[in-house]
């Protein structure tokens, strides 16, 4: 009511768990208000079954089927999971404590019960809910963190479902639904990732006064493993895989039973058994650290008695290095990485390359390229252009190889370069930026690459596409689908089955399918294929070029009739 007596909205509010709950109607929706309150007694003050906060009922049908209601689907879902019994417990509490609160008594089958629209409305209460991170830590909003691993969560008991056989769903509404960076947040709390450069990777080392954590620290560095990873290599998973070529075997981690009980089992996810290559240098190092002479199955890393070694041990030590290297002047006073910060300086390393996201996934063992581009993309633009040689030089394990010479003639003055990477000609005026290209033009597409040095009007003779570039040339990952063709009644020719798949590869700003765009259609006649129409679709938004593709299909299957409409959106 406002200070004029006019009724502005009617509330229920109840206490459940410990916690206030809120449900707002309309002024004119009085009677349901007191519906509402009259469903909330009867469910023993809890939320009413099927009803979605600031929706209302999503079926006006419970479910009849037990197995089927999703408290007791998800239950099931973890249980039956290949987790250690501790992360299967924190996966159930996570559950109790923030899903189950609303979703408890709905159908996983129902698309009613779980949509977009309710995942979202979901999100929305748990986004102003305050928890505690840490026993005697102050309440705070949900991190961006922790929001994205209830979804998770949530997403992993919905894909079961899909992908039962029979399918209980036909998709996952889960995929529809993002949570941007920095929701839900207090603005003085960051739980982002704490990038260091190698220069203070190196200066941490040095802090550090046990040789033993030394090497700890420079392997989790060179290679990017997980604690539970780098702690369980044995002797044996260090191997030469042929001269000149060394890798670390990546087979099993160290897994929770209970809170002080460890096991060793399988890494965390299907793509975490995994082979991670090393440099000459810090094998070298390993062997002058005493693998050579350790026995086969042996832990490389342990407390002094062959047993694992206690994270809380290692991480006071840890503490006192950071502390030093501030001290120090080495690491600058606003930050305060953790161990596992190591594993995030890594892949900042490799995307600093301009190594492909496809790489840095399996080498750090996501099982998803979309958890590396969620986690890690944003570098891509911000990321300096450093050498290949960058973890084995400031590790200070080897020397930097020589710089890759191109050839070069023409004249001093006046010069452009031009770098052929076949089938394109690409002129620069900086020798620099021309090299920058060529390098990874052969690192993501090998190949022979060249650069040879020519006056502007030797280029200008040569009537090849392009003005002489005054930077370096620009490249984004695209996803493509397509092209697939369709005849005059409608019906599709593929000339190769992949095309019709989701595919995605670096594309420089010099190739046709280079675009800023989320996504891109391309529908028309194609000269060499005569008749057929062909279409695709590609850009920078995976699920954007996927709805594109579809639905360029969809009008293409029209067949004739359609043919000027689809070239009129082609243009």
């Amino acid at each position: 009511m406002n200070k004029d007596g006019i009724v502005t909205s009617h509330q229920v509010k109840w206490r459940m768990d410990g916690a206030w709950q809120t449900e707002t109607f309309l002024p004119e929706d009085d009677e349901a208000a007191e519906i509402f309150k009259a469903a909330v007694e009867e469910a023993g003050n809890r939320w009413p079954a099927g009803w979605v906060k600031g929706i209302g009922y999503v079926s006006s049908q419970e479910p009849d089927e037990s197995a089927y209601r999703f408290d007791n689907y998800a239950r099931r879902s973890i249980e039956n999971r290949m987790a250690g019994d501790y992360h299967k417990r924190l996966q159930i509490r996570a559950l109790e404590n923030h899903i189950f609160p609303i979703f408890e008594n709905c159908d996983v089958r129902s698309t009613e019960h779980f949509s977009k629209a309710t995942i979202s409305a979901w999100l929305n209460v748990m986004r102003k809910k305050k928890v505690q991170y840490g026993r005697g830590a102050p309440y705070r909003h949900m991190s961006t963190g922790t929001l994205r691993g209830l979804l998770k969560t949530l997403s992993s008991i919905l894909k079961e479902a899909v992908d039962a056989d029979p399918p209980l769903r036909r998709r996952n509404p889960c995929d529809l639904v993002t949570v941007p960076d920095g929701v839900g947040q207090d603005e003085d709390y960051d739980d982002a990732a704490e990038f260091m450069t190698p220069e203070e990777i190196a200066g941490l080392i040095d802090c550090f006064r046990r040789p033993a954590d030394q090497m700890l620290v420079r392997l989790t560095y060179g290679t990017g493993l997980r604690w539970g990873e780098v702690t369980a290599l044995a002797a044996r998973h260090v191997r030469i895989t042929e001269p000149g070529r060394y890798e670390v075997r990546v087979t099993r981690a160290w897994k929770r039973r209970t809170p002080t009980l460890f096991y060793l089992g399988p890494p965390k996810t299907k793509a975490g058994r995994r082979s991670v290559e090393i440099t000459a240098g810090l094998w070298q190092e390993l062997q002058d650290f005493g693998l050579a002479e350790q026995r086969q199955d042996t832990l490389i890393f342990h407390d002094g008695y062959g047993q694992r070694i206690k994270y809380g041990t290692f991480y006071r030590r840890w503490k006192t290095a950071v502390k030093r290297a501030k001290a120090k002047g080495v690491l600058p006073e606003w930050k305060n990485p953790t161990f596992h910060d190591l594993r995030h300086s890594h892949i900042a390393a490799l995307i600093s390359d301009r190594n492909s996201l496809t790489y840095i996934q399996r080498r750090v063992g996501h099982e998803s390229i979309k958890t590396t581009s969620d986690r890690y993309g944003h570098l891509l633009d911000t990321a300096h252009l450093a050498a290949l040689d960058t973890l084995d030089r400031i590790l200070g394990t080897g020397g930097a190889p020589a710089k890759t010479t191109f050839a070069a003639s023409g004249l001093a003055t006046a010069a452009v370069y031009v770098a052929t990477l076949a089938p394109y000609f690409v002129a620069f005026e900086s020798e620099d930026d021309a090299e920058r290209v060529a390098e990874r033009w052969a690192r993501d597409r090998g190949g022979a690459v060249r650069i040879e040095k020519m006056t502007e009007d030797e280029w200008a003779g040569k009537e090849l596409p392009g003005a002489v570039r005054q930077g370096a040339a620009h490249r984004a990952w695209i996803w493509e689908m397509g092209p697939v063709f369709y005849t005059e009644d409608g019906s599709e020719v593929l000339t190769v089955a992949t095309t019709a798949e989701m595919r995605g590869g670096w594309r420089w700003d010099f190739e046709e399918t280079y675009t800023d765009e989320l996504a891109l259609q391309v529908i028309g006649n194609d000269d060499e294929k005569g008749p057929l129409v062909p279409v695709r679709a590609y850009g920078t938004d995976e699920a954007a070029v996927h709805e594109a593709f579809l639905a360029a299909r969809a009008v293409a299957v029209q067949g004739m009739n359609a043919r000027e409409e689809l070239s009129a959106v082609g243009q």
